[in-house]
């Protein structure tokens, strides 16, 4: 399962060396100014990264991750919706509808999937003297569009993408902007700041990100850029300025700059748009110190570990619910199954598990001890010539790939323990009820 954390792992010890920011949270001690000592380079300063866990269709599309949308099509192919996709791909571009094996193939998709369009329109489609217009073909894609984005929402609530999930999340190469982006993630991250005292870095991010996403929605209705400076102003005085209420340590330029953009000199020339990047050059700072100080150790930390372990039960849920539905036909189950499989190897046990516990003892007896991770250790080993193991050992073993890296097999059965102590708690409280009841 766990390859991403030997990635991991060698990243932070080629890391810490080739960079001073890289070492980890330990270094800011009571989480007081936490960016007061942070040094940083014009290269550490650039925007957010994508997401890829938390995505709209379209964003899908523009990532052009063809695992995800692979599964998508399989849940569309499921539901006999294939080929309004593959309609979809063939409209994006085009400038007009000549083709008349396009047009046919519209008019088939109409019909079938019953999409409501104008009768004008549909008089136009079927007459293929008429010559549709870049507002035609904008209205046919942009209904099209919609009903695949409803489809999409029933999608990322499947267990397929949470097995895409996964895999992104064990891959070795997650980025800022996948924990920030992602909500489920972001609470876990903020839970594992606060641990360290580091929360209010987060929240200063959020404070100012909403403050621009909402003065460029909102800048074409009653905002003003008297109403937009006033917040500008309280998130300012609470985290840069020399009295802030929750300073964070931002250097005298950061702040003057901040300063400027909120209140410039000439007050002619600023709008409601340009008052929106007030936070820009904050932002980035707090972005790079994230990169370099948090990401790593959140990616090593069990806070991450859990959110793991709370995706594949989520996962096994959605494939539990999917196969009670009377409507799932025998190619989305065999997926479903594999899926599960899949999500299931990426912890340290199997879906066979049972027959782990019915495998006969060929040694005979053993003289031991079970340590804290419930793993039996002999006291007396066997022969060299006799090269057996326990299938959990050799299975730990597959999972670090290399038997002499201890810390890596630990930290796999680190992450059983908190299974068995999930499922334990669960079924304790079962036997606890059924106690009381009688």
């Amino acid at each position: 399962m766990l390859n991403f954390w030997k990635t991991i792992q060698s990243k932070k010890s080629s890391t810490s060396s080739a960079n001073i920011n890289n070492v980890g949270l330990s270094t800011i001690g009571d989480g007081l100014l936490p960016l007061k000592d942070f040094e940083y380079g014009e290269s550490d300063l650039y925007a957010l990264e994508k997401c890829r866990l938390s995505l709209h269709f379209s964003e899908a599309l523009v990532l052009d991750n063809s695992a995800l949308l692979s599964m998508f099509r399989q849940f569309l192919d499921h539901r006999n919706l294939l080929s309004l996709y593959h309609l979809y791909m063939a409209l994006l571009g085009r400038t007009d509808i000549e083709d008349e094996l396009l047009r046919t193939n519209l008019l088939r998709n109409i019909s079938v999937h019953r999409i409501h369009f104008p009768d004008q329109l549909i008089a136009k489609i079927n007459n293929h003297s008429k010559h549709l217009d870049i507002g035609d073909l904008k209205e046919v894609t942009d209904k099209v569009y919609v009903i695949l984005q409803e489809y999409w929402n029933s999608f990322v609530q499947t267990d397929m993408f949470c097995k895409y999930q996964v895999d992104v999340l064990t891959g070795g190469q997650v980025t800022l902007g996948d924990i920030l982006l992602c909500d489920g993630l972001l609470s876990y991250f903020m839970e594992f700041l606060d641990s360290e005292g580091c929360r209010s870095i987060v929240e200063f991010w959020l404070a100012a990100t909403n403050f621009k996403s909402c003065v460029e929605q909102l800048k074409s209705s009653s905002v003003n850029y008297e109403q937009a400076q006033s917040d500008a102003i309280s998130i300012y005085e609470k985290y840069l300025s020399l009295q802030a209420t929750c300073s964070l340590g931002f250097t005298d330029q950061v702040r003057i700059t901040v300063e400027e953009s909120i209140c410039p000199a000439d007050i002619q020339g600023q709008t409601v748009t340009t008052i929106s990047q007030c936070f820009r050059s904050a932002v980035l700072v707090v972005l790079a110190f994230l990169r370099h100080r948090c990401l790593m150790p959140f990616l090593s930390s069990q806070h991450y570990v859990r959110y793991l372990s709370e995706l594949i039960k989520a996962g096994n849920s959605y494939q539990s619910l999917s196969q009670d539905n009377e409507s799932s036909s025998s190619s989305v189950s065999e997926y479903s199954t594999n899926s599960k499989r899949s999500m299931s190897s990426l912890l340290p046990y199997s879906a066979s598990t049972d027959s782990l516990w019915r495998k006969r003892q060929q040694s005979g007896l053993s003289f031991g001890r079970v340590d804290e991770y419930g793993r039996f250790e002999r006291n007396i080993e066997p022969d060299p010539d006799k090269n057996k193991e326990s299938g959990i050992r050799r299975m730990m073993k597959k999972f670090v790939n290399k038997e002499g890296v201890k810390m890596q097999e630990d930290m796999a059965w680190q992450v059983a323990e908190m299974i068995v102590k999930d499922v334990t708690s669960v079924t304790m409280a079962n036997n606890d009820e059924d106690f009381g009841a009688e």
